[in-house]
């Protein structure tokens, strides 16, 4: 019997999920290779433009390699095409809606998150960011 994709990610003991928010050394690599899609950047690179340390930088390059939403050729890192076109398909999405309703009022989006079952803590990603 086949089991979910999930619960094939936990079988190592890991979250089928990575934690992207801005805050986190993940979610400052994947911002920081994304935003600059169309270059490639060695590890010390990185460590010195986001200013995190070189343990943190190379564990979320590890991990986020793992997952293939980055790739690495000797030692250069870049975003993987893959995770690049999927975000900027996400991002084009919400500006299209955004465009054509008009998006959400912050009175609006109180409003729901008020009244949700499952609210959302906090937005993973800036639609505001230039992606290249």
């Amino acid at each position: 019997m086949p089991i979910s994709r999930d619960e094939f990610h936990r079988m190592d003991g890991g979250s089928s999920e990575l934690d992207l928010s801005p805050e986190t050394p993940l979610g400052s690599v994947y911002r920081f290779l994304l935003t600059h899609a169309s270059h490639a950047f060695r590890q010390g690179e990185i460590v010195d433009t986001i200013e995190r340390p070189q343990e943190e930088v190379e564990s979320a390059l590890t991990r986020l390699d793992q997952r293939g939403i980055v790739e690495h050729r000797g030692q250069f890192w870049a975003i993987a095409d893959t995770e690049h076109a999927a975000a900027s398909a996400g991002l084009h999405g919400i500006a299209t809606v955004t465009d054509r309703d008009g998006g959400f009022s912050e009175e609006e989006v109180s409003t729901w998150m008020d009244t949700a079952v499952d609210p959302v803590s906090e937005s993973h990603y800036n639609v505001d960011e230039e992606i290249e």
